[in-house]
């Protein structure tokens, strides 16, 4: 079953999709953020993979220029989705991200839940789901769509599929 969660960030994504006119198929993360006046920068980071930060009114999301591009488009998507969902609390401080999957808070479990809908439209989920990839791993699905592991597996768990992927530090509801 679809959360209302889910329903509402599906929601947010076609009005960004109808406003911006990014490709569903492969959006582009940093474009769209650019777009929407959010500052993007490559920075070297050491073990942070990324942050966003708003400085002034302005809002910034800062990527380790060290780390694979599929993985500089899952940090942006991340990213953005604080912007979008909690720039309120980032003007307080800021999210950073050591760990991209850490999920303790809601603000984290939106964040990676708004960036497995942004960069795996329903398409990925049900092409997963065909009868005929059904010896695919999830990860090889997520190489095929160059993503990762653990963001198909939040992705797929949106549409109350159990791929038996754990996270040590998701929060007891």
């Amino acid at each position: 079953m679809i959360s209302d969660r889910v329903r509402e960030l599906k929601a947010l994504i076609a009005d960004l999709r109808d406003r911006y006119g990014f490709e569903e198929d492969r959006p582009d993360p940093v474009a769209l953020a650019e777009a929407m006046h959010v500052r993007v920068r490559y920075f070297p980071l050491g073990g942070l993979k990324g942050f966003y930060l708003v400085l002034n009114d302005i809002p910034f999301i800062a990527i380790d220029r060290d780390l694979p591009e599929a993985l500089q488009r899952v940090v942006c998507a991340h990213e953005l989705g604080h912007h979008l969902l909690h720039r309120e609390e980032a003007a307080r401080g800021f999210f950073d991200d050591y760990d991209l999957y850490r999920m303790e808070n809601r603000f984290e479990q939106d964040a990676n839940l708004f960036a497995s809908l942004l960069l795996l439209p329903d398409r990925a989920v049900e092409e997963f789901c065909r009868p005929e990839n059904r010896g695919l791993s999830i990860k090889e699905a997520a190489r095929l769509r160059e993503t990762t592991e653990e963001l198909f597996a939040i992705r797929l768990s949106a549409e109350g599929i159990d791929t038996g992927v754990r996270f040590s530090r998701f929060p007891s509801e």
